[in-house]
C-alpha cells in the first residue's frame, strides 16, 4: 500500500523548493538589471551629450577644406582643416575616403596621424580649428583612382561625421 505525504509536508517542501530556487536566479537576475539599466543610461548620456557635438570643415583651407596629394609613390597624403562647432570637445578623429577607379569604386579607412588626430587630453575644443592629417597606409594612385568623398570621423561621438563631396 501507497502512502502520501501529508499536506503538511508537501507544502513545506514546495516552499523549500521555490526558496531554494529564487536563491540561485536572484543573484543572476539583479546582474542582468543592473547592468542594462547601466548601459541605457550610459547610453541615452552620451546621444544627449553629443546633440551638442558639430564638426565642420574650414571652406577657406585647401578645397573646401580638404587638400590631398595621390602621387602613387608612397608618399600620398590627406589632409583636412576641422572647426569644432559645437560645444564639446572632440578627438580621436579618422578619415573614410571614397575612390574610383573607371572599373571599381573602394571605401578606405585611415586614421589621424598620432600628431593631429587629438586625444582626450588634447581635443579639439570648441569653437577651435586644427588641421587633421590621415595615415594613409596604402597608395591611392591619383592616375587610377579619382576621390569622391571624404568623412571625417571621431572616437567621442560615433554618429558625428563631417563629408565633402570632392
Amino acid at each position: 500500500m501507497v502512502k502520501a505525504l501529508s499536506p503538511l509536508v508537501s507544502g513545506i517542501i514546495i516552499v523549500v523548493l521555490s526558496i531554494s530556487m529564487a536563491s540561485m536566479v536572484a543573484p543572476w537576475m539583479y546582474e542582468l538589471v543592473f547592468t542594462t539599466t547601466n548601459e541605457t543610461g550610459s547610453t541615452t548620456a552620451q546621444q544627449v551629450k553629443c546633440r551638442s557635438a558639430g564638426i565642420d570643415f574650414d571652406s577657406e583651407y585647401g578645397n573646401y577644406g580638404v587638400d590631398w596629394n595621390f602621387t602613387g609613390n608612397g608618399t600620398d597624403w590627406l589632409k583636412a582643416k576641422m572647426i569644432n562647432t559645437g560645444t564639446i570637445d572632440l578627438y580621436g578623429f579618422s578619415f573614410e575616403l571614397t575612390v574610383i577607379s573607371p572599373s571599381s569604386q573602394k571605401i578606405l579607412h585611415f586614421d589621424a596621424t598620432p600628431s593631429t588626430g587629438k586625444t582626450a587630453s588634447d581635443p579639439l575644443k570648441a569653437p577651435r580649428s586644427a588641421i587633421i592629417e590621415a595615415n594613409i597606409t596604402e597608395d591611392i594612385n591619383g592616375s587610377v583612382y579619382s576621390l569622391m568623398q571624404v568623412r571625417v570621423l571621431n572616437a567621442v561621438c560615433v554618429g558625428l561625421a563631417a563629408t565633402l563631396d570632392v
